[in-house]
């Protein structure tokens, strides 16, 4: 448990949360729900806010990339807000939120300007801020990705490859919206709710930025939807096109060779037949079979078959 103290305001944060930090709170803020504080031991699926006399308790959560899992994951945070205090929840997975608090608390220029310009709102408008602004990178990045995607694949080049990491970043797309989906109905609320526990009404405009940033990140991810939506078909209509290419090729090359087969099976048989004992039969046959093949290959070219 760390935490800042200045100007009549306490940030206090905490990272991978025990028992012993959540009874410390309890002593520190006896008007915490005890169940409240259980809530924070445990990962909550949905983000939610919770409305109390003199406090807000809001469980937010925010997507991050892990390189291990190479996929796109939520993180929780878990966040009390008071007139004169804020407490920070959660596992230090998001390193925006863990290197501002450390440069709040070693840096006394950035923790001026962190606590001491507008109290418990502002310092919870610099978290949710910091958090939200270090999400459009990672959307970004899932942009370039699907753009060089879409270059490989009308290039032809690898497409079983280019059809894997496209579902890559469909999925990435879809837990991405996934995360943001519920934060869109939440922030809305906490800065509706701020000044029922005593926060400035002037905080609403810096909360409004912040339901600006959820909404555009969430109309970039409705773009990227359709950008992978689209993406599947062409490569879908193009493997059904290249899959068509060589059925069509193997069909002619066995049409081609459908009669070769049956001549040569007819006089391969046991039996007498016409120009079988000539003295130039077997150089015959194999005229009459190139001429039959040349004239089916003429036939498929003029068909544009091959």
């Amino acid at each position: 448990m760390k935490r800042i103290i200045g100007n009549g305001l306490r940030w206090i944060d905490i990272e991978h949360p025990s028992k012993e930090d959540l009874g410390e709170l309890r002593k520190e803020f006896p008007n915490f729900h005890p169940l409240t504080l259980e809530d924070t031991l445990t990962p909550i699926q949905r983000a939610r806010i919770d409305i109390f006399e003199d406090h807000i308790f809001t469980v937010l959560h925010f997507p991050i990339y892990d390189k291990k899992l190479g996929r796109i994951i939520a993180s929780e945070v878990d966040i009390f807000v008071g007139k004169d205090y804020v407490v920070t929840i959660h596992e230090g997975r998001i390193k925006a939120l863990v290197d501002l608090f450390d440069d709040a608390l070693n840096n006394p220029r950035v923790r001026k300007e962190i606590i001491s310009k507008g109290g418990a709102g502002f310092v919870l408008y610099n978290i949710l801020n910091t958090i939200i602004d270090s999400i459009f990178p990672v959307l970004y990045k899932i942009d370039i990705d699907l753009d060089m995607i879409e270059d490989k694949i009308f290039e032809g080049r690898k497409i079983s490859q280019q059809i894997e990491s496209l579902s890559v970043q469909r999925r990435n797309v879809l837990s991405f919206r996934k995360i943001i989906s519920p934060q869109r109905a939440v922030l809305p609320q906490i800065r509706d709710r701020l000044r029922l526990v005593g926060i400035k009404e002037q905080m609403t405009l810096y909360f409004d930025d912040l339901v600006d940033h959820i909404e555009k990140i969430w109309q970039t991810l409705e773009e990227q939807k359709e950008i992978v939506d689209g993406l599947h078909e062409d490569s879908a209509a193009l493997v059904n096109t290249l899959t068509n290419d060589v059925v069509r090729v193997l069909t002619v090359i066995t049409v081609v060779f459908l009669p070769l087969t049956l001549i040569a099976s007819i006089f391969g048989m046991n039996v007498k037949l016409p120009f079988s004992e000539a003295p130039f039969g077997f150089e015959f046959l194999i005229i009459i079979m190139l001429a039959i093949l040349a004239i089916l290959i003429l036939v498929f070219r003029k068909l544009h078959w091959l």
